[in-house]
C-alpha cells in the first residue's frame, strides 16, 4: 500500500525554491456534511477512499462533529479511519458556521462560539454546543487535527476558528484551485491557507487545462463532497485518473497538512 511522502521529499517535489518541476502539487479535500452522517454516506466514503488508494491519491478528509460522533460509536468505523491514516490520508475538520449560512441553503451544524442569546430564536433548538464541544468530537478521532475548512465568510464566525488548527482551505470557484500558501489571521489565530475548487460544479471541465497551465510554485486544490460521490462517482474517478496519468509516481500529490508543513519548513 502506498504511503504519504516524507516532508523532505515533498519539499523537493513542490518546487518551493528547491527543484524545478513543470507541474503543481495537487491536494484533494473531501467534505463530509453534517446532514449526511449516515450509513449510506459512510459506505460511499469507504468506496471513495478505496478509489483514491487505487490511483494513489492522498485524501484530506474533513469531518464535521456529526460524522465524528457517528464514527466513534462504531469500533469498526474507528478502525477504518486509523487505517486511512496509516495509508497516508489526513483527517481534518469541516464546520458549517452560523452567520455565514444565514443566506445559504446549507444547514448550520449547531456549533458556534456566538453567544446563545445572540442566535435567532428559531435557530436555538439546533444549538449543539461551543467550538470546544465541536473539537472534542474531532480530537477523539484517531490521529492529529491540523487542518480544516470552516467556511467563515462572515466575520462574526471567525471566533469559531479553533486555535489548534494551523492550516486552512477555502474556495469554490475554478480560479480558487490555484494558490500559493498564504498566511492569514482568523479570529486571532495565524494560519497557512490554500484554495480549492469544487470538483462537481460550474466550470469543472476547465480544471484539467488549468492544471496543465499551472507551474510548480503553486498548489492545485480540488474539493468534493461525499454526496457528490454518491451522485457522480465517475467525476471522481476521471479526476483521479487524470492526476495519475500526469504524475504516475504520485510525487506531486499530498495532503493539505503535508503541503503546508513543507512550505513552512522551506520558508
Amino acid at each position: 500500500m502506498w504511503r504519504g511522502m516524507c516532508v523532505v521529499g515533498l519539499l523537493a517535489v513542490i518546487g518551493f525554491g528547491l527543484v524545478s518541476s513543470a507541474q503543481p502539487t495537487s491536494v484533494f479535500v473531501v467534505h463530509c456534511e453534517p446532514t449526511n452522517a449516515d450509513s449510506e454516506h459512510w459506505a460511499a466514503l469507504v468506496d471513495l477512499v478505496a478509489l483514491a488508494d487505487r490511483y494513489g491519491v492522498p485524501l484530506s478528509i474533513d469531518f464535521t462533529a456529526q460524522w465524528a460522533e457517528r464514527i466513534l460509536s462504531d469500533e469498526g468505523m474507528t478502525d477504518a479511519v486509523s487505517g486511512w491514516l496509516d495509508a497516508g490520508h489526513e483527517i481534518g475538520c469541516h464546520h458549517h458556521p452560523y452567520w455565514t449560512l444565514q443566506d445559504r441553503t446549507a444547514q448550520w451544524d449547531g456549533y458556534t462560539d456566538t453567544a446563545f442569546d445572540e442566535l435567532l430564536p428559531e435557530d436555538r433548538e439546533l444549538y449543539r454546543g461551543t467550538m470546544d464541544d465541536f473539537m472534542a468530537w474531532l480530537e477523539s478521532l484517531p490521529g492529529p487535527r491540523r487542518s480544516g475548512c470552516l467556511g467563515q465568510s462572515d466575520a462574526r464566525d471567525e471566533a469559531d476558528w479553533p486555535d489548534s488548527l494551523v492550516y486552512s482551505t477555502v474556495g469554490h470557484t475554478v480560479g480558487d484551485a490555484v494558490s500559493r500558501p498564504t498566511e492569514r489571521s482568523i479570529g486571532g489565530c495565524v494560519v497557512l491557507e490554500i484554495g480549492h475548487a469544487l470538483l462537481v460544479g460550474a466550470g469543472r471541465g476547465a480544471l484539467p487545462s488549468l492544471y496543465e497551465e499551472t507551474g510548480s510554485d503553486a498548489v492545485f486544490g480540488v474539493v468534493g463532497h461525499v454526496y457528490n460521490y454518491v451522485d457522480f462517482p465517475a467525476a471522481f474517478e476521471q479526476w483521479f485518473a487524470f492526476l495519475h496519468a500526469h504524475d504516475p509516481t504520485g510525487e506531486r500529490r499530498a495532503t493539505v497538512s503535508s503541503v503546508l508543513e513543507a512550505w513552512g519548513a522551506a520558508n
